[in-house]
């Protein structure tokens, strides 16, 4: 399995978080502290809340999203297209029965496989089986994929686009010729948000420097990074210094193979932009230094020393399941330059309501209480009460100031199982001094891709105008 399929699961495991572990939090003990390397005071994971206008009907405490629900969405089932069976996130595990006796509407998952997702839906809604509400987050269940399927959703009754807990710089960017087609909350445990992972006991046994340290210090830099990996390296022929995954790291300049802008809605090319150079250029020197050959395995067997990821990492369940969690250190990608952190990028994770949905309504109010963190059993989400305060940490970043790649969606769209294949794989063994002309290369694969996904998101536009 690839890397980018296994980020296309960090939803479903999302979806379970509850069922991860029967250990979590200690609610009797004081609240956690947060801090910016994730340490805590042992307590409760505690999830970011939206401001509220204290003049504005969100404030009245009397007030309920689900106050007018009309009778048509009481009791209605609306089928969530996923491919797991089970809606969890519950404090009893699977949410289903919690939402019913909440809010009075029934969840059914209308299993599809998670390879060719939105293939899969559209055929079978072709045939007039139509479900509801859709994910949308990486690969090939990816914007602008998905928006194939998607409804606008401001032409939802249910959807108050004005709350509060809806991420409004998200509203902003799913915004296309006046239409909003995804939704995403202040505080949603599926956000998503990549860091650096590093094995605590490695740096502390062997007294390293560790990625915190440099970060208190204002001295994060991917150039200390490599500092790391070389003296985790330097402990025997059987360590590893890194893994770095190619798109995290330019991601945390800001930048992708595959550019996508949210003002004009179109796609284009990003291999003439020179911090994608300097990144891969950066990439090639370090692999030639023997620093990023490390392996997951090298990783959970305490023999390297740190791992770019996303939020998985942070999970019970997720890629470090098998290690001591008190092993596991993370902190910010860091930056080219000291004294400043890397971007946050990430994957564009979401939940959208189909197109002829029969029961749009009800979805509506569906996605506002999934996406509602209050109804997650948060202290069972994570490795320790630390990691999920720094969860919550990285995704007190706005989706409008994240950088997203679509570099998985567009090599999908040109056939092609992701951007490993499409891009990544043929860059990884350039040495520095051809890297321009490695990416360069690359042109006319890119360009044909945007033409296809600009296809996608004019298509909409057409359609709903009409």
């Amino acid at each position: 399995m690839t890397f980018k399929k296994i980020l296309c699961l960090v939803f479903a495991l999302a979806l379970m978080v509850s069922v991860m572990s029967a250990c979590g939090g200690n609610d009797s003990k004081k609240p956690a502290t947060n801090s910016a390397d994730g340490s805590s005071e042992q307590g409760s994971v505690s999830y970011i809340t939206p401001s509220v206008d204290p003049d504005s009907i969100y404030a009245d405490p009397n007030w309920s999203p689900y106050a007018n629900m009309p009778a048509s969405s009481k009791g209605a089932t609306v089928r969530f297209a996923h491919w797991s069976a089970t809606l969890g996130s519950g404090e009893n595990g699977d949410i289903s029965k919690q939402l019913y006796n909440d809010i009075g509407i029934n969840v059914e998952m209308y299993l599809v496989k998670n390879d060719g997702y939105v293939n899969e839906v559209m055929t079978k809604m072709a045939s007039g089986d139509i479900p509801d509400v859709f994910v949308t987050n990486e690969y090939n269940c990816a914007f602008p994929i998905t928006l194939q399927i998607a409804a606008p959703v401001n032409k939802v009754s249910s959807v108050d686009l004005n709350d509060p807990i809806w991420d409004q710089t998200l509203l902003k960017g799913a915004t296309i010729d006046g239409n909003v087609y995804y939704l995403n909350t202040i505080g949603y445990p599926g956000a998503n948000g990549n860091m650096v992972f590093f094995n605590k006991r490695l740096f502390e046994e062997n007294s390293i420097k560790s990625p915190t340290d440099y970060y208190a210090e204002g001295t994060w830099s991917w150039d200390n990074f490599l500092k790391c990996a070389k003296e985790i390296k330097m402990l025997g022929s059987d360590y590893r210094g890194a893994y770095v995954n190619m798109e995290i790291l330019a991601g945390s300049v800001g930048t992708s193979i595959t550019k996508y802008d949210f003002n004009t809605h179109q796609f284009k090319s990003g291999l003439d932009d020179p911090d994608l150079l300097k990144a891969y250029q950066w990439f090639a020197d370090a692999r030639a230094q023997g620093l990023l050959d490390a392996t997951l395995t090298h990783f959970t067997s305490g023999k390297a020393g740190l791992y770019l990821l996303g939020p998985h990492g942070l999970q019970k369940d997720g890629k470090w399941k098998e290690m001591d969690p008190n092993d596991i250190g993370f902190t910010y990608l860091p930056s080219f330059e000291e004294g400043k952190i890397g971007r946050l990028s990430s994957i564009y994770g979401a939940l959208g309501i189909i197109d002829g949905a029969p029961n749009a309504d009800a979805a509506g109010y569906f996605i506002r209480y999934y996406m509602d963190p209050k109804n997650w059993d948060l202290n069972n989400a994570f490795i320790t009460v630390e990691a999920g305060n720094f969860f919550y940490e990285i995704t007190k970043t706005p989706a409008g100031d994240k950088y997203f790649n679509f570099d998985d969606p567009l090599s999908y769209l040109m056939g092609l199982t992701d951007a490993d294949v499409a891009f990544y794989n043929k860059l990884r063994n350039i040495p520095s001094e051809g890297m321009n002309t490695a990416l360069q290369s690359l042109a006319n694969v890119v360009d044909e891709a945007c033409i296809k996904a600009n296809d996608i998101i004019n298509n909409k536009i057409v359609q709903n105008r009409q």
